[in-house]
């Protein structure tokens, strides 16, 4: 199962990397004609001022996500058409010279789509080729081996045959039958005031204290998993999957300075339906509630976020449903 992580554009680059939002209907498939690294691919395509970008990357260990997935992305070439403008974009890894390691990455890709299909409700007639965009022979190596051998992969995985590709905690064996299981939401934060302070279950009270603003925060789950990040000092920082406030690598969100925003995104695993959200909200310190935020769904009141990018958070709270 390949691992998922995060090295995210940073926010003064979306003017030229992914410049509108987006509330995405495809995924579109890539084949990236070179032999770099997922890791080494994002780098360079988060470090350069070209306008070419794309979600996700993926080789034979791993899966890195470069661009949120309500921005667009420059992969297409079909300039404000839905292909850059309402699909999210993969990569696949090694695909020069191809060999062992382009077919471990193709594999890591199909379970990888099948997941982001599962995610959304969407069936199999919403995974694209880059071709279909804009007439380009890409992903050429794919192509070379068999579309619809890419798709049948892309099945069998949603078909239940193998997990999602994400991290999360055990879940119930293969073949069993989805149930609507709850799933608790566990979380505790850093305040500038008082440190770190007793977990939360659920809606059960509030993280934080009314007074003093939130610097770092820690989110598990009782099944599956989540991915979660702040916004402090004018920017996001990168995804956080773990939950341990001994580790200040990948075990909380935040580097001891106030927080004014807070994204969460809940992986629903196969062992349950139907798939369930982050739903969660902030208060800034002296403040009320605002309104309740689900994933990083954006459009109808949903912002993808929890906050106003400017007041310090004094509460939080999180729930999953």
């Amino acid at each position: 199962m390949a691992r998922l992580k995060a090295n995210m554009l940073s926010e003064n680059k979306y003017s030229i990397k992914c410049p509108y939002e987006m509330v995405p209907e495809y995924v579109t498939v890539h084949n990236t004609a070179n032999d770099a690294s997922a890791a080494n691919e994002v780098a360079y395509m988060i470090s350069n001022n070209n306008e070419v970008s794309f979600h996700y990357a993926v080789d034979d260990k791993e899966i890195v996500q470069g661009v949120p997935e309500n921005r667009n992305t420059w992969n297409a070439g079909d300039g404000n058409g839905p292909g850059n403008r309402k699909s999210i974009s993969v990569e696949i890894c090694y695909s020069k010279s191809g060999g062992d390691r382009f077919i471990q990455a193709e594999k890591n890709a199909a379970e990888f789509v099948a997941r982001i299909l599962k995610q959304h409700g969407w069936g199999i007639d919403r995974v694209k080729k880059h071709q279909d965009w804009n007439g380009k022979y890409c992903p050429h190596r794919t192509l070379d081996m068999g579309w619809d051998r890419f798709l049948n992969m892309v099945k069998s995985h949603m078909d239940g045959n193998t997990q999602p590709s994400v991290p999360q905690t055990p879940s119930k064996p293969s073949g069993s039958t989805p149930t609507n299981q709850t799933v608790h939401a566990y979380y505790r934060v850093r305040t500038q005031k008082h440190g770190w302070l007793p977990e939360v279950t659920d809606l059960s009270d509030y993280a934080g204290w009314e007074d003093s603003s939130i610097t770092d925060v820690a989110i598990r789950v009782s099944d599956g998993s989540v991915k979660y990040r702040v916004h402090t000092g004018g920017r996001w920082l990168p995804y956080v999957t773990g939950c341990n406030i001994n580790d200040d690598q990948n075990g909380y969100a935040g580097i001891h300075t106030p927080i004014d925003a807070i994204e969460v995104y809940y992986y629903t695993p196969d062992s349950i339906r139907p798939y369930k959200r982050a739903k969660y909200r902030v208060a800034p310190v002296g403040a009320s509630y605002y309104p309740y935020q689900y994933d990083n769904e954006i459009g109808n009141g949903q912002d993808g976020y929890a906050g106003d990018l400017k007041n310090k958070i004094g509460k939080f709270q999180l729930c999953i449903e």
